[in-house]
C-alpha cells in the first residue's frame, strides 16, 4: 500500500535512535504508530541502517520519499553512534529538502513515561555514571526541562532531584536503581525510543519547532575524548610522544 492509501492524517515521520548499544527506527503518521524495529548494533551499523530503514519502509508500502519529517535522536549517548544516526538524517533530509526535528535522549526518555507529573529521566553513561536531566509535562504532553542535562554518578544524579515530593524514574539508567531506598517509582522501560522519538516529533514538527541539516547540533554533554585531547594539546606526533614518555 502507499501512503495515500492512509487513513490517518498528519506526516509522514520517520525516526532514529543510534544512541545506544541498540539501534531502533519507528515510521509513524501523525500521532498513529505504522511500524518500528529494534536490532543490536555491530561495527558494521552504519552500512546496516540505511538497509533497516528502507526494509522498515518497504513493509508499509513507504520510501523515503514518502517521509515528510526526519527525526533523530541527538544525544547524549555514545558518540560514535549519535554521528551515525544525525548523518544519516541529515543526508535524507538534505535530499528530500524536508525538516528534521532533533530529540534528546532524556527528553525520549521522559515522553515514555508522560503519564508521570514529574519524571526524572537517567541514560546509561556507562563507567558507572549516567546522564540525568528533570521533567514535567506541558498540556501537550511535550517535556519540559527543569534542570540541565548532567552527566554524573547515581548518587549526585538522585541528590539533584532530592527535594521533588513525586519523582518517577526513567530511562535505561534508571534500572540500577533501588528504588526502596530513594522511595521513588520506575517508569516501565521502553523497549523502542524511536518510538517515543516518532511521538514527541509529531507534537514538536505541528509546533513549528523544526531544524535543518545545517542547524542540527548533537547534545554530548560531556566532551568526547578527541575533545579532551585537543585541550590538552595532544594531537597527532604529540600524542605519541606523550606516550612513548610514560
Amino acid at each position: 500500500m502507499s501512503n495515500k492509501e492512509f487513513t490517518i492524517s498528519g506526516p509522514i515521520i520517520l525516526a532514529l535512535d543510534t544512541s545506544s548499544k541498540a539501534t531502533s527506527i519507528a515510521v509513524a503518521k501523525g500521532a498513529a504508530l505504522l511500524n518500528s524495529v529494534r536490532t543490536s548494533a555491530d561495527e558494521k551499523r552504519s552500512e546496516k541502517l540505511w538497509t533497516e530503514i528502507q526494509s522498515l519502509l518497504t513493509q508499509i508500502g513507504l520510501s523515503t520519499s514518502d517521509v515528510d519529517v526526519f527525526a533523530v535522536c541527538r544525544g547524549p549517548g555514545g558518540f560514535t553512534g549519535l554521528r551515525v544516526g544525525m548523518a544519516a538524517v541529515k543526508g535524507l533530509a538534505s535530499a528530500a529538502n524536508k525538516s528534521i526535528v532533533g530529540i534528546t535522549s532524556l527528553e525520549a526518555a521522559a515522553f515514555a513515561a508522560r503519564h508521570a507529573t514529574e519524571v526524572c529521566a537517567l541514560v546509561n553513561a556507562y563507567k558507572g555514571e549516567v546522564y540525568s536531566q528533570l521533567f514535567s509535562f506541558d498540556r501537550d504532553g511535550v517535556p519540559v526541562a527543569q534542570n540541565e542535562p548532567m552527566v554524573s554518578s547515581f548518587k549526585l544524579a538522585l541528590e539533584r532531584v532530592a527535594g521533588v515530593k513525586t519523582v518517577t524514574f526513567a530511562g535505561d539508567g534508571a534500572e540500577a536503581l533501588d528504588l526502596a531506598q530513594v522511595g521513588s517509582r520506575l517508569a516501565g522501560q521502553h523497549p523502542c525510543y524511536a518510538e517515543a522519538i516518532a511521538g514527541l516529533a509529531f507534537l514538536k514538527y505541528a509546533r513549528g519547532e523544526v531544524e535543518t541539516p545545517e542547524t542540527l547540533r548533537a547534545c554530548y554533554v560531556r566532551p568526547s575524548e578527541a575533545e579532551i585531547k585537543l585541550s590538552l594539546g595532544l594531537l597527532g606526533s604529540k600524542i605519541k610522544r606523550s606516550i612513548g614518555s610514560e
